[in-house]
């Protein structure tokens, strides 16, 4: 069971290296488009502002895979068979900061759905925002146009007074606020990268005895 525990861990720490990328690609596009709100990318042109807006609609769901082999050690009762009392609290502690962290990303996407999307209904063209996906954010090598006929793939409407808006402005710091508490926090107790990477190092030790 240790090796498959161990095993498991390891893949979920490599995702979340992939997951950090990706949520701190959409970060910045955040604070591209806030520059560009404040006049401090004067040259930004119309379409690039599109592409910033296109990653501010991708959500943090996409990297909330969890991982179901804890959920099977603490509900299905094999928690008792690992010996070491150190492992067995580091286990439950990287569980609880895990939770912590999905129930920020779940804000994150009652967020967008319920106060973010809305204000793009009634203040842009969200046709010609989702023409411009150019793939997941920091995925270069990702390319995705979830429209098809529907999507506008240049620019008939210019969304820089939207980008200049101090309503939307407060928007993006919120989403960008959210976005930042689901990546983790790692100068606090609920750290979930350092409790990873203990309970991998202490799970190492215990296959090695």
């Amino acid at each position: 069971m240790l090796e498959t525990l161990l095993s498991d861990m390891q893949e979920f720490q490599t995702a979340r290296e992939v997951r950090d990328g990706y949520l701190d690609a959409i970060v910045e596009s955040g604070r591209s488009l806030l520059d560009i709100g404040r006049g401090l990318k004067p040259d930004a042109t119309d379409r690039e502002i599109d592409y910033l807006l296109n990653d501010m609609t991708y959500t943090a769901n996409v990297v909330s895979k969890g991982l179901p082999i804890l959920g099977l050690l603490f509900e299905g009762g094999g928690l008792v068979t690992i010996g070491s009392d150190e492992l067995r609290a580091c286990l439950a502690d990287f569980r609880f900061s895990l939770n912590i962290e999905m129930s920020y990303s779940r804000r994150e996407i009652e967020f967008v759905d319920n106060v973010f999307y809305p204000f793009l209904d009634a203040n842009s063209s969200l046709a010609q925002i989702w023409g411009a996906d150019d793939g997941q954010p920091g995925n270069p090598s990702s390319t995705e146009f979830p429209l098809g006929r529907e999507s506008i793939r240049h620019s008939e409407v210019s969304h820089r007074d939207l980008a200049e808006s101090r309503q939307f402005q407060n928007l993006l710091i919120r989403k960008i606020m959210y976005l930042e508490n689901v990546k983790g926090w790692e100068v606090s107790a609920y750290d979930v990268d350092a409790r990873l990477s203990e309970c991998i190092g202490l799970i190492t030790s215990a296959i090695d005895d």
